[in-house]
């Protein structure tokens, strides 16, 4: 299969989207392709670059409706907005009059 896309997966009729997948998650099926001889069944896309390795990764994938499952994990890591504001310098604003 060719490493480059002529096509964007993101608008293309031939990427599917599923109804409970990442919103960043696509395939695309091969249905002519012959097994036997090695040749894919489906491609799948991933636009933020993160496209899952095993099928354990794909599953996840499959079933993160809202957002992708690795930026959640990062997001569960960071401290809670309260403390981010707490730790964040103040910003000064000025506003003009005249």
């Amino acid at each position: 299969m060719a490493a480059v896309l002529k096509e964007d997966p993101g608008t293309s009729p031939n990427w599917r989207h599923h109804k409970n997948a990442c919103p960043h998650y696509r395939e695309r099926w091969f249905p002519e392709n012959n097994l036997a001889a090695g040749e894919p069944i489906y491609q799948v896309f991933c636009m933020q670059n993160t496209p899952p390795v095993t099928s354990d990764e794909q599953d996840k994938c499959l079933h993160s409706r809202f957002v992708c499952w690795r930026l959640a994990g990062k997001a569960a890591d960071r401290p809670p907005a309260e403390e981010r504001s707490q730790s964040a310098p103040k910003m000064k604003v000025r506003v003009r009059t005249s």
